[in-house]
């Protein structure tokens, strides 16, 4: 057995040692009132918890609280022996998780480091900083909502798509036009929805699901195809421009016209997969929905324009965003190549 499994067997049992730690020690941290579930009985619609206090002046006495039941814990969670939770007058809130999400979090940190080394770290900082982007945004739209969310998200595109090419590349030629090659894709694939939907004027489109929303839904929503559209073109365009890198370096004399063919067969051998992979990540959220609308004698046709309309657009601006990387990640390889040997 070589190092460098010892090392991840090492991390592993790191990473289960210390979330058990936090998640049974670290409730005296909390100021919320805090209880561990000593027993749990169903009563129709309710569940009654008989709990110990972990942290407050009050720490290590009985307290009883109460939860809402549902079978299916559609909109209610189970609570079993053992387990810690919040709560407020009696009321439980939600299960502390804290140690299970550092397990997550470490876990998947010491995977990248393991798989990919500097290349792993680069990409856990890029992940951090790409959310904290993200987040930072949406906090400065709140206290400017009379500028569309539409603008802050495309600046946060630049943003992140920055943040992952030259945090991981470094600010060099690669990864410039890596860098300009996604960017185009990405507003020309959003363009093109947003085109049609002014077109059809959102004809068939149900934004039913988005009514809670306290803001404009349109703009929202045309802000969540931007986001979308960032991942697909930009793991696209990596990957072709990589390949033909990786081939122009094990074969020097390789010339620019063999290396753009190859790079669109790579970019066909890649493109349906990639639509394959859009199509079951934005569908699969609407099936338990779907389950329920058809239990509930929904006709089909109409259960699937009501769950499914808004994420066909969401597919369809992803799917541009492939299909639109191949040509746009050719153009800017052999703009870079050309320009190297004048």
């Amino acid at each position: 057995m070589n190092k460098k499994v010892i090392s991840g067997i090492i991390c592993f049992i790191f990473c289960v040692i210390v979330s058990f730690g936090i998640q049974l020690t670290s409730g005296a941290l909390y100021n919320q009132s805090l209880a561990k579930i000593n027993q749990v009985e169903v009563n129709g619609n309710q569940q009654d918890i008989q709990a110990t206090k972990v942290n407050g002046t009050e720490k290590g006495e009985s307290v009883h609280l109460t939860a809402d039941y549902r079978e299916n814990e559609l909109d209610s969670t189970h609570f079993s022996e053992g387990e810690q939770v919040f709560y407020s007058q009696g009321n439980v809130e939600e299960k502390k998780r804290d140690g299970f999400i550092f397990f997550m979090v470490a876990f998947l940190l010491f995977t990248l480091i393991f798989v990919g080394g500097k290349t792993g770290i680069t990409t856990f900082i890029s992940v951090s900083l790409n959310s904290a982007a993200l987040f930072l945004i949406v906090a400065v739209y709140r206290n400017f909502t009379n500028i569309s969310l539409v603008i802050f998200t495309a600046i946060y595109t630049v943003l992140s798509i920055a943040i992952t090419l030259f945090l991981i590349d470094g600010i060099k030629k690669n990864s410039l036009q890596k860098f300009f090659a996604t960017l185009l894709t990405v507003f020309t694939a959003f363009f093109i929805c947003f085109i049609a939907m002014e077109f059809y004027q959102d004809e068939g489109l149900r934004f039913e699901d988005m009514g809670v929303l306290t803001r404009p839904y349109r703009p929202i929503f045309l802000s969540g195809l931007l986001v979308g559209a960032i991942g697909a073109s930009l793991d696209t365009v990596v990957t072709v421009v990589s390949t033909l890198e990786e081939i122009e370096l094990k074969n020097p004399t390789v010339t620019l016209s063999q290396l753009v063919r190859s790079g669109k067969k790579v970019g066909e051998d890649i493109s349906s997969t990639m639509i394959n992979v859009l199509i079951c990540s934005y569908f699969s959220s609407a099936i338990p929905m779907m389950l329920v609308y058809l239990h509930n004698g929904w006709p089909f046709g109409q259960t699937v324009s009501m769950l499914l309309s808004l994420e066909m657009v969401r597919v369809l601006c992803g799917g541009f965003g492939i299909l639109l990387s191949i040509p746009f990640s050719l153009l800017f390889f052999q703009m870079s190549r050309r320009g190297a040997k004048q």
